[in-house]
C-alpha cells in the first residue's frame, strides 16, 4: 500500500479535501433542483415506474428531506436507466421525453455525488491502511 506518512502536509490536505470538492457540487445541484420548479417537472415526467410512483405518494409532499430523496430517486432513474428499462419498469419513450436540460443537471448531480463518495472511501482507505 502507499505510505502517506512521509507526504507533505499540503498534499495530505488536498487529498483529504478532494472528495468534498467533487461531491458537494453534486449535492448542491440536487438541492437547487429540489427547491425550484424542477422538482415538479421531474416528478411529473416519470409515471411508468411503479416504485417511483409509490415513492411520490409517500415522500413527495413531505418535508425538504423527503422531497430531496424523491428527486435523488429520479436522478438515479435518469442517470442509470438501463436496469429499470431492462426490467420493464421504465418506459423508454417517457425517458426520451424527459426535459433534456433537467436530465443533464440530474445526471451531473448523480455522478458528482457518487464520484465524491467513492473517492471519499478511497481516501479513507489511504489514510486508514498504513
Amino acid at each position: 500500500m502507499i505510505d502517506i506518512t512521509g507526504w507533505q502536509p499540503l498534499a495530505k490536505l488536498v487529498i483529504l479535501l478532494s472528495p468534498f470538492v467533487i461531491g458537494i457540487p453534486g449535492l448542491a445541484l440536487s438541492v437547487v433542483a429540489t427547491l425550484t420548479k424542477d422538482y415538479g417537472v421531474a416528478c411529473s415526467a416519470i409515471t411508468s415506474n411503479p416504485y417511483f410512483e409509490s415513492i411520490k405518494r409517500v415522500w413527495g409532499s413531505g418535508s425538504f428531506e423527503w422531497r430531496w430523496l424523491t428527486l435523488c430517486t429520479v436522478s438515479g432513474l435518469v442517470a442509470f436507466p438501463w436496469l429499470a428499462l431492462r426490467m420493464g419498469q421504465l418506459d423508454a419513450g417517457e425517458l426520451n421525453a424527459f426535459p433534456q436540460k433537467l436530465k443533464r443537471k440530474l445526471k451531473v448531480a448523480a455522478w458528482l455525488s457518487m464520484t465524491g463518495f467513492i473517492w471519499m472511501v478511497v481516501v479513507w482507505a489511504l489514510f486508514k491502511i498504513k
